[in-house]
């Protein structure tokens, strides 16, 4: 037995010295040396026995439960483990390490530690308290303020110029809105829509005559909640509609702007979405007025226009942002895909040539049988390409585009928004906050089947006159009367009687909006102003207050807060000074006290020579207001004489300032006048006559047009002045003339110069020339018919050589 075992231990042996390959020895010597450089982990065994040589120190505190629990491996350098490792070197001492808990993890083993201990005993006067005093500071970390976007200061010439982009704008989109809306009204689209409707749809959208006013109205709300429903279902929301313009502070923003070609389409693309039902929600609101009008429902397109605000204020455009370039990896290659170790092919992939290279011999060695087995080659399998992602659409949580159906019951009409805000009758939800930078409600415009359009703003704002006036073209000066005149193509010839109920429920509606709770909407309001938005020429006549507004707190006050009181705008008057006024031809009253007196304007030559700002201030400027003025009176026309003032002629600003038994005969300003010119060839007195000033910038120059003279040499005047106009007449009829003549001379010129020219040719040059002209002419064969009309195979065909 004993021989057996040693003879297996023996064999045992050899086969473990021999089972390793010559290879690996190889790569076993040339990494041993390698570790012996660079410090590496080494292998943990299995020790048996009593573990008393422990290098690590345990703290006395602690029981023999944490050698086993809360120790973790303990990578210490054993010479035993030194004794039996095969091909012993020369292998430096590491450092000892020792791994801890963390807190969260002893928080539920270390109550054992503590039992058996008082910890109510107090030390020994010899041995130290172990107590340990922390002093922790709260490390100040420093604020980072955010960096305020300053706005754009916008000069004048430019807010001009918005003011007429925006009126352009404004423009472009009725025209948009007026198309889509004839298109709504297409028979092919209405026939491909026709269908979606149901026999009990049609039921109710068409209420009969005998029920009462409440059961029509009931029905027609009842048909179209129905409908509504099936829209959401059938239609679907692929594209961006119309978003809100905006203005961008540099022309680099311009570059990350993209033009969104969803919705850029024609006749032919608007009937394909009735049969497809897809597309944009503002398509999807106009599909559905095409579907209510088909079944003979009087619908009205609505849009809330979206032009770009000639403000300064509101939201800008998105800043512009470099594209960031691509992060390419190491297992990636400039295209995208990964990249492989040539001639080798794995399951799942193939490693980085890089990581493969770096790994240390003795991770390489792998399996001592490695060498037996052979793997199998196996490609891998190519990878479906990734579907691509929907881009998500990101708009405005209220509606651009919407109907209004009329409630004949009523005789009034109301909105219906069957995809976004899902409402009936609900006109106060439509309004966007003024946070929302894809949608602004400005202008709301419905157009009805008969292409005629109506601004219903009125009905869906809430504060129209403190808000929304404010972004409309109304407020600007001459802005009304622009807008009458853009909407006048659109307007009904006549006024029907849903138009005038209408008119007094927007009327109505107006008068019920409130008082403004903020300050800064009571600037420029049209009912109601604060002393302090006066502007210079503006003087409030009477202290009547017909309310109070928070301006702030105030500690001296009862409640702490600061109360400003509110007049009306019919209380604030326009004031002029005595020169002003003059110019509009009224003259202040004798005895009239000034309203208000308000600082003269600094002016550039008040400066002193040597760059000073000391300067002799000059006296206020004293303003009056209407009814302190009376219409001016000239002095009148005596036997013959105008009147004059110091510069020789006379003030004309307005036609109420020709003096009596006078006339002002007009003429062509900047110009030689004929007036004056007639009057001096007459004999007769006249003055100049002065409508106004041409400014450029603080230097104006007199407009000087026509003259003022008496009454009575009126028709000999004009008389006169026909006559130079009959001379000019005949001034410029001979200039024409002359110009003709010059110009018939110059050809007959050319004319006999050609002559000349072609006369010194050689009689050579003229038989060469005639020689081609022969040849052409027999080349030209003339066929002449036969009357034969049977006989297909002769040349004919009316000019042409038949197939």
């Amino acid at each position: 037995m004993a021989g057996k075992k040693g003879a297996r231990g023996k064999g045992k042996g050899k086969a473990t010295k021999s089972a390793v390959p010559d290879v690996y020895q190889d790569m076993l010597s040339e990494a041993l040396p390698t570790q012996s450089e660079i410090p590496e982990r080494p292998l943990k065994r299995r020790r048996t026995g009593r573990r008393d040589s422990q290098v690590a120190h345990i703290s006395p505190a602690a029981s023999p439960v944490e050698e086993d629990e809360d120790l973790e491996f303990e990578d210490v350098l054993d010479t035993s483990l030194q004794e039996d490792f095969e091909g012993e070197q020369d292998v430096p001492a590491k450092r000892q390490q020792t791994a801890y808990r963390d807190s969260d993890e002893e928080s539920e083993d270390s109550d054992g530690e503590w039992q058996g201990l008082n910890l109510d005993a107090e030390p020994e006067a010899d041995e130290p308290s172990g107590d340990l005093d922390l002093t922790l500071v709260k490390k100040p970390v420093p604020q980072i303020k955010a960096p305020t976007v300053r706005r754009r200061l916008v000069s004048k010439a430019e807010k001009v110029e918005r003011l007429e982009k925006h009126k352009m704008h404004v423009l472009c989109l009725l025209s948009h809105l007026d198309m889509r809306n004839d298109w709504c009204n297409d028979s092919e689209v209405q026939k491909s829509l026709r269908p979606l409707l149901d026999k009990k749809m049609l039921t109710f959208l068409r209420p009969k005559s005998t029920l009462s006013q409440f059961g029509q109205a009931d029905s027609l709300k009842r048909g179209l909640d129905q409908v509504a429903i099936m829209w959401r279902t059938k239609f679907s929301i692929t594209a961006r509609g119309l978003r809100r313009a905006l203005w961008a502070d540099d022309e680099k923003d311009l570059q990350n702007f993209k033009i969104d070609d969803g919705e850029a389409f024609d006749k032919s693309d608007f009937r394909a979405a009735a049969k497809t039902l897809k597309g944009s929600r503002d398509l999807g609101a106009q599909l559905f007025c095409a579907l209510l009008r088909s079944a003979d429902v009087d619908t009205r397109l609505v849009c809330s226009l979206q032009p770009l605000s000639f403000n300064a204020g509101g939201p800008a455009m998105p800043k512009y942002k470099p594209p960031t370039p691509r992060k390419t990896t190491p297992d990636t290659n400039d295209t995208g895909q990964s990249s492989e170790i040539p001639g080798m092919n794995f399951q799942f992939g193939s490693p980085s040539g890089l990581a493969a290279s770096n790994l240390p011999p003795r991770r390489r060695l792998g399996h001592p049988n490695a060498t037996a087995y052979h793997m199998p080659e196996m490609s891998t399998p190519p990878r479906p390409p990734p579907k691509p992602k929907a881009k998500p659409i990101h708009e405005s949580d209220y509606p651009i585009f919407w109907v209004e159906v009329f409630d004949s019951a009523h005789q009034k009409w109301f909105p219906v928004d069957p995809l976004v805000t899902e409402s009936i009758s609900k006109p106060r939800s439509f309004e966007p906050p003024a946070s929302d930078r894809e949608n602004n409600m400005s202008y709301v415009i419905a157009f009805e089947d008969e292409r005629c359009a109506r601004d219903v703003t009125k009905r869906y704002v809430k504060a129209y006159n403190a808000k929304t006036r404010k972004n409309r073209v109304e407020s600007t000066p001459g802005g009304e009367r622009w807008w009458r005149r853009a909407m006048r193509p659109y307007k009904r010839g006549f006024t029907s009687d849903a138009d005038q109920i209408e008119d007094t429920e927007l009327a109505a509606n107006e008068a019920r909006e409130p008082m403004p709770k903020n300050i800064a909407d009571f600037k420029d309001h049209p009912y109601y102003a604060l002393e302090r938005h006066l502007k210079r020429n503006e003087i409030l006549v009477s202290t009547r207050e017909c309310g109070k507004v928070a301006a702030g707190r105030d500690a001296s006050v009862p409640g702490g807060k600061k109360l400003e009181s509110i007049f009306r705008r019919k209380d604030v008057k326009i004031a002029k000074s005595a020169d002003a006024w003059y110019r509009l031809g009224r003259e202040v009253k004798v005895g009239e006290q000034p309203m208000k007196t308000v600082p003269a304007k600094r002016r550039p030559d008040d400066i002193d020579e040597d760059g000073g700002n000391d300067f002799e201030e000059r006296a206020g400027v004293n303003l009056y207001t209407e009814e302190q003025t009376e219409v001016y009176e000239p002095p009148p026309i005596v036997n013959g004489r105008v009147p004059k003032n110091s510069y020789g002629n006379l003030d004309v600003y307005v036609p109420s300032m020709v003096p009596m038994g006078g006339v002002h005969i007009k003429g062509i300003p900047f110009t030689d006048d004929e007036t004056s010119r007639a009057a001096r060839l007459l004999s007769i007195d006249y003055s100049d006559a002065l409508t106004g000033f041409s400014f450029r910038g603080r230097h104006g120059t007199a407009i000087l047009q026509g003259a003022v003279i008496a009454a009575e040499y009126r028709e000999a005047v004009e008389a006169v002045i026909e006559g130079f106009r009959d001379e000019r007449a005949q001034a410029e009829e001979a200039r024409r003339s002359n110009a003709a003549v010059r110009m018939w001379k110059l050809f007959l010129l050319k004319l006999r110069i050609k002559k000349r020219v072609d006369g010194y040719r050689d009689e050579d040059e003229e038989d060469d020339e005639v020689e081609i002209e022969d040849d052409d002419e027999e080349e030209e064969e003339v066929y002449v018919d036969d009357g034969d009309e049977g006989d297909d195979d002769g040349y004919g065909g009316g000019g042409f050589f038949p197939e």
